[in-house]
């Protein structure tokens, strides 16, 4: 009898633990999402192009704009993550031998006489003899990047409604200003770049993170992140590269030598030394974290709290302003903001309208209850 009881007590003590235990738990997840406040951002860029050359001259010089620590919410979309699934395919040259390889005679004779076994899903590439490969099972050399559009859908939305711990894009759902976008759409001479939402949770200044946006045309098959003409400059790099042989080149070469220290100076890395304590940065520092593709809007958008919203926005409008030329502008600026009002930053070629909402996080499903194990009985054998 007294063994049962004290079985009794150890169930319903360690019972009693459990739900304590999953009560605090819910308490810290409550008390964390009620002190993260959450807030929708609705973007909308607009291209306001105009009919003439206007008076006020906007410096042509690109200044590149620096992606390191910063969300990417676009690529994602567009470029979703392919390389488990493609190393997971089989090869297109092996598998037919592979196939055959478990046949009968007769049926690998009659086999050699049909169209060639094609699967829809293989991976393609060269396979090196064994006296050339490294190592004895070597790796995939596979592409695993999705090319990108030429041309990017202005409305940029989300696919689930689930809800998550960091910056996301919201669904088609939670756009509110899709009548203005449309009227701004008809208006003449301007054309919508972007359109879209996103969910963060704001903080301070220095612990806010950027997020890029790059929208519109990609001119990556035309101009490189300089805006020069690609298959010009790859004209000039052939005949430089065949006249630097001779001794009546050697000008071009040190003509070429001041190209690449004027594109260096116009990312900003190599300043005037103005006294024995400054040091040029290194030139690896200088070229990284540009874009992969040009697009004809490219740039960041930090959001942060202190107090009070503030908004800081650095975007380069691509804009042909001929034939094979292509201006690009840079656009920045600043603005504290009030959550639920309509914010436009004008510029004579760029618009941004801009209204950040409050969003408040659907509350976590309740876990499942432990059982009530106080309530049950004793073992029978030691009544």
């Amino acid at each position: 009898m007294k063994l049962s009881v004290v079985k009794t007590i150890t169930v319903g003590v360690t019972a009693l633990i459990t739900v304590l235990l999953w009560s605090a738990s819910n308490v810290a997840i409550a008390a964390s999402n009620s002190a993260e406040r959450w807030f929708e951002i609705e973007l909308i860029v607009f291209n306001a192009g105009r009919d003439t050359e206007l008076k006020e001259q906007f410096d042509r010089e690109v200044k590149p704009i620096r992606l390191s620590n910063s969300v990417d919410l676009v690529s994602a979309k567009y470029q979703p993550e392919i390389e488990p699934l493609l190393l997971a395919l089989p090869r297109c040259d092996t598998t037919s031998d592979t196939r055959r390889r478990f046949l009968p005679l007769t049926l690998r004779n009659w086999q050699q006489w049909q169209p060639p076994y094609a699967p829809l899903f293989c991976i393609s590439e060269p396979d090196p003899a064994p006296w050339q490969r490294s190592s004895l099972f070597p790796e995939h050399i596979v592409n695993t990047e999705l090319p990108m559009p030429d041309n990017l859908p202005v409305i940029l939305a989300g696919e689930s409604e689930q809800h998550q711990s960091v910056p996301y894009l919201a669904p088609r759902s939670a756009f509110a200003l899709t009548e203005l976008a449309s009227k701004i759409n008809r208006q003449p001479n301007q054309s919508l770049l972007l359109h879209t939402v996103w969910r963060q949770a704001p903080v301070t200044e220095k612990q806010a993170v950027p997020s890029r946006w790059f929208a519109g045309v990609n001119y990556s098959a035309q101009i490189d992140y300089w805006g020069q003409d690609i298959n010009k400059t790859a004209t000039d790099d052939a005949a430089a590269a065949t006249a630097q042989f001779t001794n009546e080149q050697h000008d071009n070469l040190f003509s070429a030598i001041d190209t690449l220290l004027d594109q260096l100076q116009a990312a900003g890395k190599l300043e005037n030394m103005a006294g024995p304590d400054q040091q040029l940065p290194k030139v690896s520092d200088s070229l990284s974290n540009l874009p992969n593709h040009i697009w004809q809007l490219d740039g960041l958008f930090k959001l942060h709290l202190d107090h009070y919203l503030f908004i800081n926005t650095e975007f380069n409008l691509r804009r042909p302003v001929s034939e094979g030329t292509i201006q690009s502008i840079n656009v920045k600026q600043s603005r504290r903001v009030i959550s639920g009002e309509l914010h436009y930053l004008d510029h004579p070629y760029l618009g941004m309208i801009i209204q950040i909402r409050r969003f408040e996080p659907p509350e976590p499903e309740p876990a499942i209850e432990a059982p009530d194990t106080g309530m049950l009985q004793p073992d029978g054998g030691n009544r």
